[in-house]
């Protein structure tokens, strides 16, 4: 594999990631099989003037041993020193690089099958461990932080079941450098006209002012209301004190949080997807009564999806209306990746559980209560499930210019096919 791929991803992650700032702390999560990347982000990170970085080392074998055998109370502190690393970062207003991409895919999700209450024990603690940095740092803007990908021989072996690790892992490599332009020399650049694009898009929708869409195709028939502070977002953001950064490398969504209480409807999952406790649930059919998801039907997981969403009592509304156009290149690769960063930029997507207040205008000064009176989600969840396909389309149904299509077909129509 090519060596400059790997220094100009590591730049990449560090400048249109990041954004980091000269002074600034970085600090990355990341797995132990990321050694290599996470050296190369620390050279990036220093050249443009980190004060430190900060690693935070996961080793998911040594944690599967600790579900098994530790005493239950022990399980059930299993973040408590991360929580604390993830304080810090919104302390030193650092900023925060997550590397995904797992070693042994399947070990969680075995380990779910296995031992499911105390694999639910452990998921409940690692759901709180980034609570205050997603109320602080995510929903206040208070810190820049980036969730990026980095294959390894077992995730490849599942996108690329037909090669072996060592190809398939290579395979892997490659649709990251392509879909993240760190197969160009001029990645940098090449990545902020996609950002560019992306914001134009979604001045375009935000003009619209849309209150309600209506998705349909590929066995869904569903209405979605959205809050009349709701905004749209896509591409870079911005940090309270004008930090600008990229929070999904690659991205190619347009988001916005919709009105929790609003949703009617069938909506039809079209790729298969992965909880954070790893279960996989196929042929996914959720039903919604007064936002709520009062029935699910699944070709598989179906029961532990149901014990996923009765986490609490946000786990069953939703937090999150995504959309992305055919166009997408991954979406064009054909390829399902088993990893969230990836399909959720293939089809339009909704979340189930939290919201993102900075969906909502001025909703990063705004308290839960307040949020909640808009129709925000609050959950310990957020689960990324696809519905797109090229039979899906999705109709503004009320918006300052009445019905007007925003996708037909799976594909972007009028100006916002190419803005």
């Amino acid at each position: 594999m090519n060596a400059s791929h790997f220094d100009r991803y590591a730049r990449l992650l560090v400048e249109h990631g990041t954004g980091l700032r000269e002074g600034q702390p970085l600090y990355i999560h990341a797995e132990v099989a990321h050694r290599d990347l996470v050296h190369r982000i620390a050279d990036a990170a220093y050249a443009r003037g980190c004060s430190g970085v900060s690693l935070w080392l996961g080793d998911p074998v040594l944690e599967a041993k600790r579900i098994r055998n530790a005493r239950l109370d022990l399980v059930e502190m299993s973040h408590a020193r991360e929580r604390l690393w993830y304080e810090e970062v919104v302390l030193t207003r650092g900023a925060l690089l997550s590397i995904r991409g797992e070693e042994n895919p399947r070990l969680m999700r075995d380990l779910a099958e296995d031992e499911p209450e105390r694999h639910a024990v452990y998921t409940r603690s690692a759901n709180r461990k980034a609570k205050v940095f997603l109320h602080h740092g995510v929903n206040r803007s208070l810190c820049p932080w980036v969730v990026a990908g980095a294959a390894t021989p077992a995730w490849a072996k599942l996108v690329f079941p037909r090669l072996d690790a060592d190809k398939a892992q290579e395979a892997l490599w490659e649709k990251i450098f392509a879909f993240t332009y760190a197969d160009r020399e001029d990645a940098v650049d090449a990545a902020a006209e996609k950002d560019r694009r992306l914001h134009a898009r979604r001045q375009l929708l935000d003009d619209l002012k849309i209150r309600q869409v209506h998705i349909t195709g590929g066995g869904s028939d569903l209405v979605v209301g959205l809050s009349d502070r709701a905004r749209w977002l896509g591409g870079s953001k911005e940090t309270a004190d004008g930090q600008v950064f990229n929070a999904n490398v690659p991205s190619e969504e347009n988001f916005t949080t919709p009105d929790r209480r609003e949703a009617e409807g069938v909506l039809c999952a079209t790729m298969p997807f992965r909880t954070k406790s790893g279960l996989l649930v196929e042929g996914l059919v959720m039903h919604f009564a007064d936002g709520r998801l009062v029935e699910v039907e699944a070709d598989r997981g179906a029961d532990g999806f149901r014990r996923w969403i009765a986490t609490d009592v946000g786990a069953s509304y939703l937090g999150e209306l995504a959309l992305v156009g055919k166009d997408s290149p991954i979406a064009r690769s054909g390829l399902f990746f088993e990893h969230t960063l990836f399909d959720e930029n293939a089809w339009p997507h909704v979340a189930l559980g939290q919201s993102y207040s900075t969906c909502l205008r001025g909703g990063e000064n705004l308290s839960i209560q307040q949020l909640e009176s808009l129709g925000a989600n609050s959950s310990s969840i957020h689960t990324d499930i696809m519905f797109g396909s090229p039979d899906v389309s999705i109709l503004a149904t009320r918006s300052a210019r009445g019905e007007l299509p925003l996708i037909v077909d799976g594909a972007w129509v009028g100006p916002f096919a190419d803005p």
